[in-house]
């Protein structure tokens, strides 16, 4: 088979280009101290480096949820922090403010500071995380946690805890949901451990710094006649009457436009207690009760109707006809000193939230621990996939040289050669 000049130097052109290429190859490998990372090259590491790729990949997400994980827990718990001095601060307020001797000008301003310490108290709630997301929410974090109208603080998210994965089998939640967090405190109640939250315990102290609020008791009386006045509450009332013929507990529906049925309850039991009720003359709101000797009311309890501040009675007793102090007759639930005891719970329950919070994010470290030996692990191994042995690279580079040039060498004598160098 007789070769061409034309083909000899094409043929002899791709062999220079390809060990070309194979040393400029070896010479960026030896350059990065790295091998080549193709599959053609060397299949089996190649699926080694890739699944060691993805390994790293995985663990490298799992390390940035744990750092979000951190980051909305310490937020967590420094909204948390600040709940706790609010209800401190609200602690020693609603002690001040239960004490007689204070004035109608220092209630007041413990009532302007208690309003804007409230206030406060919803914000921090209402608390978001450096991306804009509901911290107390749940799983709903786009919207506000709760509502507020000025009075009544309602939550609106869910009972969910926003979680994110730190291992194959792991989640931690980011943070606690304000459910469990704001609305469900064990505080004492007349029928025993009832569970409230941490706005009506605010509102109920703020009630007690109105004027007269101070007054607010859980038994009251007078000597033959006092008038009995709710504060707007229907519902269903119960109470005990202590009269010159003995005690009796009455239970009757209460409704502002019709006191009838509360007349006829104690009416009905006058027998028993000696004191007889009858519609008060000057307001048909209210009940004047009367006996031939003194007259105590306690153990009130209102249900339905109406809102928690409105859940109180106004006691005036009447002597010949004029007014006595004014007093405020309450449940026990809603006294001074269950608001102090409530706001005291309230406190122990922050600080147990705070300590669960501290417990996630120890949880977190060890995960987070744990997640840098296993990145390092990765690490290595994929150092020794991608490593390369200079010595045998060098040797290898040194060959494809030597070759190169002596292939070169070879070409230019044969190219070199002509018809004449034959017939010589």
């Amino acid at each position: 088979m007789t070769i061409g000049t034309s083909l000899q130097h094409s043929l002899a052109q791709k062999h220079f280009t390809r060990l070309d290429t194979e040393i400029s190859s070896l010479q960026s490998q030896i350059s990065s101290g790295k091998a080549d990372p193709r599959s053609s090259v060397d299949p089996v590491r190649a699926l080694n480096m890739s699944a060691a790729q993805d390994q790293k990949s995985l663990l490298e997400q799992f390390s940035l949820n744990l750092e979000t994980i951190d980051r909305r827990l310490s937020l967590s718990d420094t909204m948390l922090g600040e709940v706790g001095n609010i209800l401190n601060r609200f602690s020693e307020i609603a002690i001040r403010g239960a004490t007689a001797s204070v004035t109608d000008s220092e209630r007041e301003a413990l009532r302007i500071e208690a309003v804007e310490l409230r206030d406060n108290l919803v914000r921090l709630a209402q608390a978001r995380d450096d991306t804009g997301r509901a911290l107390f929410g749940g799983y709903q974090t786009q919207g506000d946690a709760f509502s507020d109208d000025g009075v009544n603080v309602e939550y609106v998210g869910d009972t969910g805890r926003h979680t994110l994965r730190v291992s194959e089998n792991t989640m931690l939640a980011t943070s606690l949901h304000g459910q469990e967090v704001f609305m469900e405190i064990e505080t004492g109640g007349p029928g025993g451990t009832e569970t409230r939250d941490i706005f009506s315990i605010v509102e109920d102290t703020l009630n007690t710094l109105t004027l007269g609020g101070g007054s607010r008791i859980v038994a009251a009386g007078a000597a033959d006649e006092l008038r009995f006045q709710p504060n707007g509450a229907a519902g269903q009332y119960t109470m005990t009457i202590e009269g010159p013929s003995g005690s009796a507990t009455i239970t009757a529906p209460y409704m502002a436009s019709s006191p009838d049925a509360l007349r006829d309850a104690i009416n009905a039991a006058s027998a028993t207690t000696g004191v007889s009720a009858v519609i008060d003359p000057t307001d048909p709101t209210a009940l004047r009760l009367s006996g031939a000797g003194d007259i105590n009311l306690s153990n009130l309890q209102i249900e339905g109707g109406g809102a928690r501040q409105t859940k109180q009675v106004s006691i005036v007793p009447m002597t010949g006809g004029v007014e006595g102090d004014h007093m405020v007759l309450v449940p026990e639930s809603m006294s001074s000193s269950a608001q102090i005891d409530a706001i005291k719970n309230a406190i122990e329950h922050i600080a147990d939230q705070r300590a669960e919070v501290g417990a996630i994010q120890q949880v977190g470290e060890r995960q987070s621990s744990a997640l840098d030996n296993r990145i390092e692990m990765v690490e290595r191994a994929l150092a020794g996939y991608e490593g390369l042995d200079i010595a045998a690279a060098l040797t290898e580079l040194q060959a494809l040289m030597m070759n190169r040039e002596a292939a070169q060498q070879t070409y230019a004598k044969i190219s070199g050669r002509t018809l004449f160098d034959f017939l010589g």
